[in-house]
């Protein structure tokens, strides 16, 4: 209620005479300080009800992300799960390596080749090796846009900067034999020995599981589908199912989920849960803090969910990028086109294809300031906000700026 106040005293100023000055500073305070009141009540009213009619559908499938050592993970969490990349490793794979360094020197450290020592269950060796990014865990998050896209969700860009400080170490000489266990890699490099952490895991708040179903057949025109119901125990949670058929589709009501399938009946169906995310129930020792695609929804923004995506203006980009979390932890300073001399933007989602027929692109660059100089993350969270910036148009090619 300040700006009343503020109306208010600025109405009474304009009167010299004390008596009359009195006389409306009762009138205004009683009379139209109240109607200013009511009219503040009646258009909060009318913002909430329009926010409860647009609703945020992608409040329930908000990704968080950690790093941490393995033995540090709490297997008793019922928030943050360890996430599974697999056993596709190429020839010559050694093992990673965590560096816990600027995105700038990772880049630097991808150009070159090292000498190593490898310790394993045959002996040590010494070779050169390469540094490469860790692919397996990108296949990942591919994995989960993919289940998005079937289950007919929104994709939101996955805010993770660690794994792009994961790195995969492979034998360029092949010296080290492919059937050993390797047990620990040292490289040979100067400055790399206080940037290297051994033995780390990803968590997130994504789990595989199997849903018991209720299913019958039902017509569809001159096919047949089969309806699977399964009941929900957690409705805070997201849910993607996983059936064993390429096209399915998804309904979801209060607590419930119905998959349509065309091809078998399923007695057991796999759902991948995105848990809600609640620090009082998980005991991880992350090594840095959580980091998350959550938006904090504002009236504006749950209006623009029902209009067309369209930037036309630096305040519509603000908009959009401040409504993140993420970006509290960035001032925007300017937006310029076709600027030269930036770093080359990490793509954040590399699987999703561009279909623009207009090359080259032009060049849209956020110049941003980040409020913590020293965080190591910084470019990978700039990059996050450019990739969700990037799903809004593809026609301009995003790139970004940070200036300390």
């Amino acid at each position: 209620m300040e700006h009343v106040k503020e109306l208010l005293q600025s109405r009474i100023e304009e009167i010299h005479d004390p008596v009359q000055r009195v006389l409306l500073q009762d009138v205004l305070i009683d009379v139209f300080g109240e109607l200013l009141r009511y009219s503040d009540r009646r258009f909060a009213g009318l913002e909430k009800k329009l926010d409860n009619e647009i609703q945020d559908f992608a409040h329930p499938y908000y990704i968080y992300t950690g790093v941490c050592k393995r033995e540090h993970i709490d297997n008793t969490s019922r928030c943050l799960f360890e996430m599974d990349m697999g056993k596709e490793y190429g020839k010559g794979y050694l093992g990673k390596l965590f560096l816990a360094c600027a995105y700038p020197s990772i880049c630097n450290y991808l150009k070159h080749t090292y000498n190593a020592k490898v310790y394993t269950s045959q002996g040590d060796y010494e070779t050169v090796v390469s540094l490469g990014y860790c692919r397996e865990y990108i296949r990942v998050i591919e994995n989960l846009y993919r289940q998005f896209n079937k289950n007919q969700k929104q994709w939101h860009t996955i805010n993770c900067p660690f794994i792009y400080k994961l790195l995969a170490v492979s034998d360029i000489k092949g010296i080290v034999p492919e059937d050993a266990d390797v047990q620990k890699v040292e490289l040979l490099a100067e400055g790399l020995e206080n940037s290297v952490i051994n033995d780390v895991a990803f968590v997130w708040n994504v789990k595989e599981e199997i849903y018991k179903t209720r299913a019958w057949a039902a017509p569809a025109g001159k096919e047949e589908v089969y309806i699977h119901e399964i009941m929900l125990e957690d409705t805070e949670a997201g849910y993607l199912a996983v059936p064993e058929e390429e096209f399915f589709q998804t309904v979801f009501s209060q607590d419930s989920l119905y998959v349509h399938t065309r091809k078998k009946e399923y007695q057991n169906i796999k759902l991948l849960k995105i848990a809600c995310m609640d620090a009082d129930k998980d005991l991880t020792g992350l090594i840095y803090p959580l980091q998350t695609n959550k938006r904090q929804m504002r009236h504006a923004d749950r209006q623009a969910l029902s209009g067309p995506r369209c930037l036309c203006t630096k305040g519509e980009i603000e908009r959009i990028i401040s409504s993140y979390e993420i970006s509290d932890e960035f001032e925007l300073i300017d937006v310029c086109m076709d600027l030269q001399g930036t770093v080359p933007a990490l793509d954040m989602n590399p699987f999703i294809k561009s279909h623009s027929l207009l090359k080259p692109k032009r060049k849209i660059t956020l110049i941003l300031h980040p409020k913590d100089s020293t965080d190591i993350f910084k470019y990978e969270k700039m990059f996050f906000l450019i990739a969700e910036l990037q799903l809004y148009t593809d026609e301009y090619e995003w790139t970004g700026v940070l200036r300390d």
